[in-house]
This record gives C-alpha cells, structure tokens and sequence, in this order.
C-alpha cells in the first residue's frame, strides 16, 4: 500500500507498506512522524493536515500522534451536506 504526502509543489513523502501490514493508529503514527521528519528535511513551513475521521478505536491515538508532532489540521465538517440531502431523499423513497 502506498500513503502519498504532497504539496502544490511536489510529493513530500511517499510511504509504502508491505502487503500483510494492516495501517493502525502505531503504523499511521510512524508514518506522521516519518512526514514531520522530511517537513523539517526540505524546510516546508506552516504545514497543515486534511485529516478524515479516524475509525472510533484508533482515533484517539492518531489525534495524540498529530498534537505531539505539531501539525495543525485542516477544518472540515464531519459529513457533506450535499451527501446527507441525497441520503435524506432517498429514506423518503
């Protein structure tokens, strides 16, 4: 599996798994710190993360991993208001 970190200018980090490697909250956190590592590397600053939600056992962790490495996060609604009429219209059917 690839994990691919980029910029408007070029990729920053592209990390890649082993077939049997299942991402969890340990693994996705080694991969942050693997990223903050090459921010530093090629002098990127005010670094920012779109960060999905993360499954309710590994969120926790994952949210501990993005305080420690100091990255801040891109805000974005929990749900797509677009998504929620579609799924609203098609209950009513």
């Amino acid at each position: 599996m690839l994990t691919v970190f980029w910029n408007l200018e070029h990729i920053v980090l592209a990390h890649f798994l082993e077939k049997e490697t299942t991402i969890n909250s340990q693994r996705y956190s080694e991969t942050l710190t693997a990223l903050k590592t090459r921010i530093k590397q090629i002098g990127i600053r005010n670094e920012t993360l779109l960060q999905h939600n993360a499954m309710p056992h590994t969120r926790a962790a994952t949210r501990d991993a993005i305080q420690r490495l100091d990255f801040s996060l891109l805000p974005h609604p929990p749900y797509s208001p677009d998504l929620l009429q579609v799924i609203s219209t098609c209950s009513q059917n």
